[in-house]
């Protein structure tokens, strides 16, 4: 089975919170997404795909599938819905809550479980595709996906709003300064895996409670940070958010120092490091602004 598209990297090694089991609340909190198919945008109305905290995106099984041509049929037993979807020559069969489907007759390893939210079956958007051997798009930036159902290659069908302009440059400078005002009051402050207080932090732990004391309130875990806080920016300012993963995991966050360092929680506890070093360049994904 050839693989099409890059799964999406929102992911952390720190406790990932606010992304939770397969419920209403998942969908609603979740980084939302956009579904394309050739030039069209899916009208998935209030089902709304989302990436889950395995950094997969999730669809809506039926309206997506429909619209490319598939088949549906399904089937209930107690509490589990089967969907099985003809297309392309293809046969997949899904269940929600386990871990595996059935692809022309095999049983496969899913990315993520079926999931029954709000009355509607959600699966991975990438096995999907893969398994009907349709290749599809990842647009980031306007965070879509898009299936080229007819073989060609589409731009996307909607673009995502610019950020709103940041105020002023010395308003955003004297914010920032003032966020690492507090930063640097906790240098040297230990390590501790879960860590939200000056009695131990961890990356996540320690740029949230440095912006929670100036009244910004930030996810719990890199991960979500990355996912949903702020806008990115291609080159950082003193207090922007930035961030490393390693394995296409996301594992560390911290605050933009300026000349081309940063402050964060470290095994070594709270210290400032170089983003052009050999460990953190090589892990550094990209910065954003919630100032």
């Amino acid at each position: 089975m050839k693989i099409w598209v890059q799964s999406i990297v929102v992911s952390c090694a720190v406790v990932t919170a606010g992304l939770l089991s397969a419920t209403d609340v998942e969908a609603s909190s979740a980084r939302t997404a956009k579904v394309q198919v050739n030039d069209t945008l899916v009208n998935t109305g209030s089902l709304k795909p989302f990436i889950d905290s395995s950094s997969n995106l999730m669809i809506p099984l039926r309206v997506v599938a429909e619209d490319l041509g598939a088949k549906v049929d399904w089937t209930r037993s107690g509490s589990q819905m089967s969907l099985t979807v003809n297309g392309n020559g293809h046969k997949v069969t899904f269940t929600t809550g386990e871990k595996t489907a059935l692809v022309d007759g095999k049983k496969i390893t899913l990315p993520s479980k079926a999931q029954f939210i709000d009355s509607t079956v959600y699966v991975p958007m990438r096995f999907l595709a893969d398994s009907l051997n349709i290749r599809v798009q990842w647009d980031d930036k306007n965070t879509i996906a898009i299936f080229n159902e007819d073989g060609k290659y589409h731009a996307p069908a909607w673009y995502a709003p610019k950020p709103p302009v940041v105020q002023a440059a010395t308003s955003s400078s004297s914010k920032g300064s003032t966020i690492l005002e507090t930063a640097n009051k906790y240098k040297g402050v230990r390590y501790v895996y879960g860590g939200t207080t000056p009695s131990g932090f961890d990356c996540s732990g320690f740029v949230g409670y440095v912006f929670d004391k100036h009244g910004v309130d930030l996810p719990r875990s890199s991960a979500s940070m990355y996912a949903q806080a702020g806008y990115k920016v291609s080159s950082p300012q003193p207090g922007d958010l930035v961030f490393f993963a390693s394995n296409s995991k996301m594992q560390h966050v911290g605050i933009y120092v300026g000349s081309n360092k940063f402050i964060s929680a470290t095994n070594d506890g709270v210290t400032v490091d170089s983003l052009g070093s050999s460990y953190w360049g090589s892990r550094y994904v990209g910065a954003k602004r919630v100032l």
